[in-house]
């Protein structure tokens, strides 16, 4: 039997990771209608689940939840047939459904120039001097593998310089935050994982971090309403962030190293 060229196990991970997340996204919604349906509390209807119709809704669930099932072990089936499976099944803490999700948002990395590119468009990129925020999403990966949102310059608000960029209320970024979220997933994994190569990349990024201090103003370790000033200390959750932030990018780079 002939491999799927690239843009065939693409397009195959694009298409059971759509299926999964539209059928995930039902799942958790009945679910949740399930548990007020039947729940005594206050916010609860209190219907008896032993009623003919209500066992009729589980069992609905219980078929969405076969259905959704069905769809992982084809995605990750998909995945271990992926140009990009051996290096998956190699890499201590990435899973093969986590990072066929993250394929089909962000296409073959190698179709960039540059790994800044595939930073820029998980959201990874720092806006400097002259750089914007723009008021657009670009397309998801897994349709335009090409596009580079971190060179896009069509917003009114400039951020400040050296500064990672954010979501801002009222605009749609213009990098993906599904690629940014499933990059964080996998990252997250991995520093659970002794042995992983990226626990090592979170360690050092610790241990850089650890004396580092503010050089702009920062909503994350301020209090409400009041950012940390430039030249305090980072709280640790922001040392964290900033050590995910290495990791995250590093697993990139080597998915763009890997596919080149």
């Amino acid at each position: 039997m002939a491999l799927p060229s690239r843009r065939d196990a693409d397009l195959l991970l694009y298409l059971f990771a759509d299926q999964l997340g539209d059928v995930e996204s039902l799942r958790i919604a009945t679910a949740n209608r399930l548990r007020s349906l039947f729940s005594d509390e206050e916010w609860g209807k209190g219907v008896p689940s032993d009623l003919p119709e209500a066992k009729a809704l589980t069992g609905q669930l219980q078929q969405i939840e076969t259905l959704e099932h069905g769809i992982t072990l084809s995605l990750k089936r998909a995945m271990r047939a992926h140009y990009l499976g051996p290096w998956c099944k190699a890499t201590v803490g990435v899973g093969e459904k986590q990072l066929g999700r993250l394929l089909a948002v962000i296409g073959d990395p190698a179709t960039r120039d540059k790994p800044s590119q595939l930073w820029a468009f998980a959201g990874l990129h720092v806006l400097h001097p002259g750089h914007r925020a723009s008021d657009t999403q670009k397309p998801r990966a897994g349709v335009d593998p090409t596009s580079d949102p971190g060179q896009s310059v069509l917003d009114t608000q400039r951020l400040r310089a050296g500064v990672a960029p954010t979501r801002q209320r009222g605009q749609q970024a213009n990098w993906s935050t599904e690629a940014k979220t499933r990059t964080y997933l996998i990252a997250e994994s991995c520093i659970k994982q002794r042995h992983s190569p990226y626990r090592a990349v979170y360690d050092a990024g610790r241990t850089k971090y650890a004396d580092s201090v503010h050089q702009h103003p920062c909503k994350r370790c301020g209090p409400s309403g009041t950012p940390a000033e430039p030249g305090t200390p980072l709280s640790l959750g922001h040392q964290h962030a900033r050590a995910m932030r290495l990791v995250m990018k590093r697993i990139l780079l080597d998915l763009w190293k890997v596919a080149a």
